[in-house]
């Protein structure tokens, strides 16, 4: 009769015990396996990894330089509508492992200030009291909102708009005006317009009875154009009427002597001597009186083409100028065209 061998209660206990060796083994392996490909997802950032403020829905791949695994989702997102460093949390899979990981973005600020003008240029005449800033339609930021008008900028100044332009923006001309805006980030912007003086019209205030058309013409106009012309550069002296020096109303007595008429003496009763022409029908030989504030201060000899010769002061004399750029350049204005016959 043939045996059957039966394994002993020890070589049992040695093949359970193979058994559970080798499962622990393959258990310890896929473990380790897995942490090890758990520990090798990685993501690297770029150094300048940044979101523009506001931006609705930005792409966060576009953020990461490297990344070892695919990114599945976005754990935990930032707020777009708040500046600064925020953290963002993504879930990276690779093969079948899954691993959250944080990292540091910050979300900026690097849209400047839009300036809308209301015209590309602007036309004023000179001594005007114009506000550059009637010029603005407005100065909004997208982050800051309603950027304010500034005077005075200082080096450290911030979130403002004002204006630059050559110190001779009084003068007439064409001039360039920059307005310049900054944010609170410091994001600056400029936009530049046309600013046109132009000359102040030339024409007389009613000063005593003035009569404006069918007023006889200047007879002695040539001679007295003559005279004056020939006394150009001599000096200015206060109170004097030639003939070696003049003040202005003296030179205008004293040409009007030698020509054979007889005008009064300051530059105040002349401007009621003869009778009142507009400066549109002034001729060579008219007395131009000046002034400001309702006062005459001085008293010029018109010798046409729009010139004019009187003496001036001590540092200049007698000379000729242009009516409209004397006009330009000072504060008096043409209070009376008078003409004597």
């Amino acid at each position: 009769m043939k045996t059957i061998d039966v394994p002993s209660w020890r070589q049992l206990v040695k093949v359970v015990s193979l058994m559970v060796v080798s499962s622990i083994m393959m258990i310890s392996c896929y473990v380790y396996h897995r942490y090890d490909t758990y520990k090798s997802i990685k993501v690297v950032i770029d150094r300048k990894a940044a979101v523009e403020y506001g931006s609705a829905n930005y792409d966060i791949n576009k953020l990461i330089k490297k990344v070892e695994g695919e990114v599945v989702s976005v754990k935990q997102d930032i707020d777009t509508k708040k500046i600064g460093e925020q953290e963002v949390v993504v879930e990276i899979k690779k093969e079948d492992v899954i691993r959250e990981v944080p990292f540091i973005v910050n979300v900026v600020d690097t849209a400047a200030p839009e300036i809308k003008l209301k015209e590309e240029k602007v036309t004023i005449t000179q001594g005007d009291n114009y506000d550059l800033t009637n010029n603005i339609e407005s100065v909004k930021d997208v982050v800051d909102g309603d950027v304010s008008y500034l005077n005075e900028v200082k080096e450290d100044s911030i979130f403002y708009y004002n204006f630059s332009y050559g110190e001779d923006i009084d003068n007439v001309g064409i001039h360039e005006v920059v307005v310049n805006a900054k944010d609170k980030s410091g994001n600056a912007t400029q936009v530049k317009f046309n600013l046109e003086v132009k000359a102040r019209p030339v024409v007389a205030a009613s000063v005593g009875p003035a009569t404006y058309g069918n007023a006889p013409a200047n007879a002695a106009g040539g001679d007295i154009v003559s005279i004056a012309y020939s006394l150009v550069g001599s000096p200015y002296i206060s109170g004097s009427n030639g003939p070696y020096g003049f003040d202005c109303s003296g030179f205008v007595q004293y040409v009007y002597a030698r020509a054979g008429k007889s005008i009064s003496r300051s530059s105040y009763t002349q401007a009621y001597d003869g009778i009142g022409v507009s400066y549109a029908n002034a001729q060579p030989g008219d007395i131009l009186s000046w002034g400001h504030g309702g006062s005459i201060t001085h008293s010029a000899l018109y010798v046409g083409n729009g010139l004019m010769i009187h003496a001036t002061n001590p540092s200049q004399g007698v000379v000729v100028s242009s009516v409209a750029g004397w006009q330009s350049g000072s504060i008096d204005n043409l209070m009376a065209v008078r003409r004597v016959n």
